[in-house]
């Protein structure tokens, strides 16, 4: 009888992680072939009979990470369709809480695919909360959610507040309050545009930063962002 051979797909080498107080158990192969940091972490060299992670009473132990953050990592890497909930049809996680951990790990530990997944489910979660767009982005770098955060942040009616040094710093609470401030202009308005002297136009008039009244969703500010900023076109 011949022997048998393991299948190229479908035959897993299980690793057990300790996060806070919970044992996890996955296949190690979805890790290894996901991030450059569990791979180099599988290739190092360890005594016989010392190798962490293949029991439970000698796991892999996963500093300063919380059980729910890796738990939602998991949901991601070994997605259960078949045991989803009604609120989640693709058994994925399903608040901004949740991919907020997914985002933070993934980029801990190089999931590059899973970060940009990320990103994707999380975009529709913060059409509408500008605040921690602006901080997640400053937090994992992400460029392209910066400035539409400040658009909307600098459109808004209400002014800055304690909330948002809270989320974003003083420094950019600053730099947002100094853009806000550019629709500030001696130049005559109506209607919320700024207009020339139709009489005179050899006037020297001032130049104009933004247009519209603060609060106004036709207001651009992008131009007067990217240079308080300093962020690049």
């Amino acid at each position: 009888m011949p022997v048998p051979k393991h299948h190229e797909q479908f035959y897993f080498t299980l690793i057990t992680f300790l996060v806070e107080d919970r044992l996890f158990r996955v296949p190690r192969d979805t890790l290894e072939s996901q991030s450059d940091v569990f791979r180099d972490l599988f290739l190092l060299p360890v005594e016989a009979g010392k190798a962490e992670g293949y029991s439970d009473t000698n796991p892999i132990v996963l500093e300063g990470i919380m059980k729910e953050e890796f738990q939602s990592l998991m949901k991601v890497l070994y997605p259960m369709p078949l045991t989803r909930s009604p609120h989640s049809p693709d058994g994925l996680p399903t608040t901004l809480e949740e991919w907020t951990g997914i985002l933070k790990l993934s980029k801990m530990w190089s999931f590059t695919r899973v970060q940009e997944f990320a990103i994707q489910q999380m975009e529709p979660m913060l059409a509408m909360k500008p605040l921690d767009k602006v901080a997640l982005a400053q937090d994992y770098g992400i460029t392209e959610w910066l400035i539409p955060g400040l658009l909307q942040l600098a459109r808004r009616e209400e002014p800055i507040g304690l909330e948002d040094v809270r989320k974003i710093g003083l420094d950019t609470a600053l730099k947002l309050a100094d853009v806000r401030e550019s629709t500030q202009s001696t130049m005559p308005t109506w209607a919320g545009r700024y207009y020339v002297n139709p009489i005179d136009r050899s006037v020297d008039m001032p130049t104009i930063i933004a247009t519209g009244p603060r609060g106004s969703t036709s207001c651009d500010f992008t131009n007067r962002i990217r240079q308080v900023f300093n962020l690049q076109e």
